[in-house]
């Protein structure tokens, strides 16, 4: 979802800025940005996401992976979903104690 919200900004920033039309900011604007709302709004009200600052370190975390699967490549997602798993496991024990 991350990365969905940070190409739309992307393509509509580097649109105003060289002026010049982005196929990518429009579908940013007309669909990555409303469905990502509708996405977070259902998962506050449905209790998946327990706040606001929840949902902004989760933006904040996949940022950094898209940033650093850019810079190294797909290292980056092998590793991401390594960490996933040994952090679900984790947090189930924790929970379950």
């Amino acid at each position: 979802m991350t990365t969905q919200v940070v190409n739309a900004f992307f393509h509509v920033f580097f649109s105003l800025y060289f002026l010049d039309f982005s196929p990518g900011a429009i579908t940013g604007i007309l669909l990555y940005l409303p469905v990502n709302y509708l996405i977070f709004k259902s998962a506050l009200s449905e209790g998946y996401v327990g706040s606001t600052r929840e949902i902004g370190y989760i933006f904040i975390l996949g940022l950094t992976t898209f940033a650093l699967f850019e810079y190294f490549g797909p290292i980056v997602m092998q590793i991401s979903l390594l960490l996933s798993i040994i952090y679900y496991f984790l947090s189930v024990k924790l929970i379950h104690k």
